[in-house]
């Protein structure tokens, strides 16, 4: 049986935990499951199925030791399964999992749930939790003179839920409630992973949550780690995305080497970078207190990296974070000495193959396929390591009809020991469709015409 969320129990202060995308899935579910070629999916169906055992299980009993008054999840409970009656035991499955700890659980609507599992099993769950049947998949709830808003950011354009967001804000403020949470599955700003959202609930959120002044937004759906106060005509809004995927016992990627991050730098009032998608597995602690909010991120085995404390909505008070080492600085004579070589990149809707990656004039061969925006990773032949230089032309050649968009091209060399060293994000996005939207958020929309290849330089400098 679940544990219910008496609400009118709960005083400040009080904890709560955020934990972004979970994709819990097992086995069972996925009977057909074949170990072929490499997803688009930012992991593979087995990738998840692994993540519960080596990530979920030991971040819920961490959070158990914790013991938080309660979890918010912010969506994509389950990796979602194809049929409506797996569906549906994939999601009671998730929930007899995360409610076997004991923790009451407020949950918000992800894009790989789907809305007859959510309704029929979160829905009910959720019912119980808050002692009132819901009618949405979106819901607030009031505690200790808090407001908790609970978004459905899959479905935000049908059914109003701005107006319904408003009144609510208004409300809050109206009503003097000491603290202000909104939470949905869709971040406001992608931070690196471009074009990742809706371009429209980005634009009406961020200027809703400005002039309204609501203490912070928590989201996941990247997969990223990150933080961000970001400034909408003239007033700030605090970001926190994470998600408890990935491998945790390897040494993370810092976001910001390998990807520019969004929007642009003079809309950041501060930023902690954060990790890769699926390198760090994380989630958020929130302590309220009777003055003031803390906000700590942690790391499923290094613990604490971030702190961030606030008293007044929107003027954040400390903000510190723990630096991660900085990539090996590379000169010339230290190129013979590379051990290997990778191209990294993201790439939007480009499951067409042919594309071929050339390197100072060498052609090297065809880069892998993706979509989504995911970060890919090919690794050069042993040859190339002897064509790469400081400055390094890159040419991406492409087939007639590829609509395919690719950005934050990265080459990044292996020195002796594992030292990593790295060219700088460009920040540009080259896209050979009209579909794309230039969102004016700091990268650089390069326009390709229709099987002309794109080019740019990567320096080590």
């Amino acid at each position: 049986m679940p544990v219910p969320l008496a609400t009118s129990n709960i005083q400040i202060p009080f904890t709560f935990a955020v934990i972004g995308d979970t994709h819990f899935s097992l086995p069972k579910f996925h009977p057909g499951l074949v170990h072929g070629p490499e997803s688009p999916r930012p992991l593979t169906t087995e990738k998840y199925i692994e993540n519960v055992r080596h990530v979920l299980t030991p971040t819920m009993e961490a959070l158990k030791k914790e013991g938080p008054d309660f979890i918010v999840m912010t969506g994509d409970l389950v990796e979602g399964s194809i049929g409506s009656d797996q569906a549906l035991a994939e999601m009671e499955a998730c929930l007899s999992f995360f409610g076997g700890f004991e923790i009451p659980m407020l949950i918000c609507k992800g894009n790989q749930d789907s809305s007859c599992a959510f309704d029929e099993v979160i829905r009910p769950y959720l019912s119980r939790m808050l002692g009132s049947n819901l009618d949405e998949s979106h819901y607030f709830t009031d505690m200790a003179g808090c407001r908790f808003i609970l978004m459905d950011t899959t479905d935000w354009l049908s059914n109003d839920q701005c107006s319904w967001l408003r009144k609510l804000l208004q409300q809050a403020e109206e009503t003097r409630m000491t603290r202000i949470f909104v939470f949905g599955h869709h971040p406001i700003w992608p931070v690196a992973r471009s074009h990742f959202t809706n371009e429209v609930f980005c634009r009406q959120i961020s200027s809703l949550l400005a002039e309204c002044s609501v203490d912070a937004y928590f989201c996941g759906h990247t997969h990223n780690q990150n933080i961000i106060q970001h400034r909408t005509d003239g007033l700030p809004v605090l970001q926190f995305m994470s998600a408890p995927i990935g491998l945790a016992d390897e040494i993370p990627v810092p976001l910001n080497r390998v990807a520019r991050i969004l929007p642009r730098e003079e809309d950041l009032l501060f930023c902690w970078p954060g990790y890769l998608e699926n390198t760090a597995p994380g989630w958020f602690k929130v302590a309220v207190g009777i003055q003031d909010v803390k906000v700590e991120w942690h790391h499923l085995i290094r613990g604490v990296e971030t702190r961030t404390e606030w008293r007044k909505r929107g003027d954040v008070d400390t903000f510190d974070y723990m630096r991660a080492p900085a990539d090996a600085k590379l000169i010339s004579t230290d190129l013979h000495g590379l051990k290997r070589a990778f191209l990294r990149f993201c790439a939007w809707h480009s499951e067409t193959p042919g594309k071929c990656l050339v390197l100072n004039g060498a052609v090297v061969g065809e880069m892998p396929t993706g979509s989504q925006y995911v970060p890919l990773r090919m690794e050069l032949p042993a040859w190339c390591l002897t064509q790469l230089k400081m400055e390094n032309r890159i040419e991406i050649q492409v087939v007639d009809g590829d609509t395919s968009t690719i950005g934050n091209l990265v080459l990044e060399g292996v020195l002796s020991g594992g030292r990593i060293a790295r060219t700088r994000p460009t920040g540009e996005v080259f896209t050979w469709t009209n579909d794309i939207e230039d969102w004016g958020w700091g990268g650089t929309l390069c326009r390709q015409q229709q099987g002309r290849p794109a080019r740019t330089m990567l320096s080590f400098s």
